[in-house]
């Protein structure tokens, strides 16, 4: 088990893995668990998240609270009073305010095609 507090981590991998207070580049291990800590890079088996900040999250179960994320990618995610972006996940329970889902980003996809399309066609004349 690693346990690392109050300090700025470029990586950490391992079975099981606790950071409390800290700031961290990528974790990578079966059991992860944030306390007050921001990532950029999670990976995990299992992961459990309170009052912390990530930029992607890919685990099989998520538990987040209090928590804010660009991305999470997961089979089971739980959220508590937490934001994010951009979820994809089998199964989501909680309060869930997500900007882009599914729709929105194949929306978003096809007036991007549309848009370079009519540019495209400006130019050939």
């Amino acid at each position: 088990m690693s346990h690392e507090s109050g300090s700025v981590i470029a990586s950490v991998t391992g079975d099981s893995v606790e950071i409390d207070q800290s700031a961290v580049r990528r974790v990578d291990a079966e059991r992860v668990e944030l306390r007050q800590a921001a990532a950029q890079n999670v990976r995990g088996d299992s992961l459990d998240m309170a009052d912390s900040a990530a930029l992607t999250v890919r685990a099989g179960d998520v538990n987040m609270r209090d928590c804010a994320t660009f991305a999470v990618i997961g089979e089971n995610v739980k959220l508590k009073e937490s934001s994010t972006l951009l979820i994809l996940a089998r199964s989501v329970e909680g309060d869930v305010r997500s900007a882009i889902t599914p729709v929105t980003a194949f929306a978003f996809g096809l007036g991007v095609a549309a848009g370079i399309g009519i540019l495209r066609r400006l130019r050939r004349r």
